[in-house]
């Protein structure tokens, strides 16, 4: 099995930390981990704005700002779903049980060499990709090896 070269943080693990009363083993798990590379996908970008948009809140406009100091902080560290991506979610796209967010995800961690880090460790499993529950750490998903035309270039 090859190195993880970091963690890619699914969507629900950054509203769990922008919570009001974030789940403390979710905040301890990332607090251990602060020295790894921590990525999240453009596609929780996405997730995050859509849902800002939909909400019509007085706390809109602080969401809207923790958005853009949540972009401003990942400088960098925020992946595109670009074509090499593609390449290694189109097989993964087959499966009718994994929603096509989580399967692209999936395909990013596989692209990259990145560990998952959700609360839906089972989604991830279902593709053969490295995942980690924070909420149940040392819960983990199958982690196997992609396949050689899946290696980060």
């Amino acid at each position: 099995m090859r190195e993880q070269a970091g963690l890619l943080l699914d969507t629900d693990v950054v509203t769990e930390v922008r919570s009001a009363e974030p789940h403390a083993a979710v905040v301890d798990f990332l607090q251990q981990r602060r020295h790894l590379r921590i990525f999240i996908s453009a596609l929780t970008v996405g997730e995050l704005r859509a849902a800002h948009a939909q909400q019509e809140t007085a706390s809109n406009n602080d969401d809207g700002r923790w958005l853009a100091e949540l972009t401003k902080r990942f400088d960098g560290f925020i992946l595109p779903v670009d074509l090499k991506v593609a390449t290694v979610w189109g097989p993964m796209s087959s499966r009718p049980d994994v929603p096509a967010v989580e399967s692209l995800i999936a395909a990013t961690a596989v692209r990259y060499c990145l560990t998952v880090v959700s609360r839906n460790v089972a989604g991830y499993s279902k593709l053969a990709v490295p995942a980690i529950d924070p909420w149940q750490v040392g819960r983990y998903a199958v982690a196997q090896t992609p396949a050689p035309d899946h290696k980060p270039g």
